[in-house]
């Protein structure tokens, strides 16, 4: 039996970050994801442009074993499955997942870093019911912070700040996350607040755009993407907060539980 394959839909990104205080920083950053559906399809094998695979070195790839529980030998459906087991709640639990669409940036030539990806999980009529945002720093460690029971209306949520993330913030304070997929259009939004107040902000927008081997080669000369182009951007950015002086924080010791939740939804 062949190995089975799944949708793989090509965006463009534009990537916005901003800190807020007395010493301000902004920078944006143009660059290109995948979304990846990880209901795997058995029934029919789909083709990809040349330029991609999965678990392969290509120009772009993806490995599902890099994100979940990052386990060597995890396919497609162990990472299905890893995300369903994380928003289970028998006490709160709705609806059953039906489908998960996972938004991510691709490896490049076998290079990649991931700092944000985010699952959409849906119900059998479509709906969008969680959500997950799987951060990852550049220390090797990654959190899930998990959104559950989302109502369409109200897809903001509240979570305690667990993972550190910048040397340049401490590992306390909160975000409000917000994530929806409409359409051929994604939009991303992370709010983090220390003592109630609003000290940076990130947000990304992003666009399909036919999957082909003619838009991958134009993001290689457009130079929207390239061989860590995102952990280069990362390192570049920290280097000139560091030339603005501002306090770096010790890197605390790693916190043993890798997921958490949604403590409040916001009635914006």
């Amino acid at each position: 039996m062949k190995n089975p394959t799944c949708d793989i839909k090509f965006f463009e990104a534009n990537i916005y970050h901003q800190r807020f205080g007395k010493k301000k920083h902004f920078f944006n950053n143009k660059t290109n994801a995948i979304l990846v559906d990880l209901k795997e399809n058995y029934k029919k094998m789909l083709k990809y442009p040349t330029f991609f695979s999965i678990d392969k070195i290509n120009l772009i790839s993806w490995v599902p074993s890099k994100h979940g529980n990052q386990s060597k030998s995890s396919t497609i459906n162990d990472l299905y499955e890893f995300i369903k087991y994380l928003c289970k709640n028998k006490k709160t639990e709705k609806e059953e997942i039906y489908n998960i669409k996972l938004i991510t940036f691709p490896r490049v030539l076998n290079f990649g870093f991931n700092p944000l990806s985010v699952y959409f999980c849906y119900n059998n009529k479509g709906s969008l019911i969680h959500s997950i945002f799987e951060v990852r720093n550049t220390f090797g460690d990654m959190h899930h912070y998990v959104l559950r029971n989302i109502d369409l209306k109200r897809i903001t949520q509240k979570t305690s700040k667990k993972l550190f993330v910048s040397p340049f913030y401490p590992n306390k304070g909160s975000y409000k996350l917000y994530a929806n997929y409409v359409k051929d259009m994604i939009t991303i939004s992370v709010e983090y607040s220390l003592k109630n107040k609003k000290v940076f902000t990130a947000n990304m927008k992003l666009k399909e755009v036919k999957f082909n081997n003619l838009n991958i080669l134009k993001a290689f000369v457009k130079f929207s993407i390239y061989p860590g182009k995102i952990w280069i951007n990362i390192h570049l950015q920290a280097l000139i907060l560091w030339f603005k002086k501002i306090t770096l924080f010790k890197i605390p010791p790693s916190e043993k539980v890798k997921h958490s939740f949604g403590i409040e939804v916001s009635k914006d």
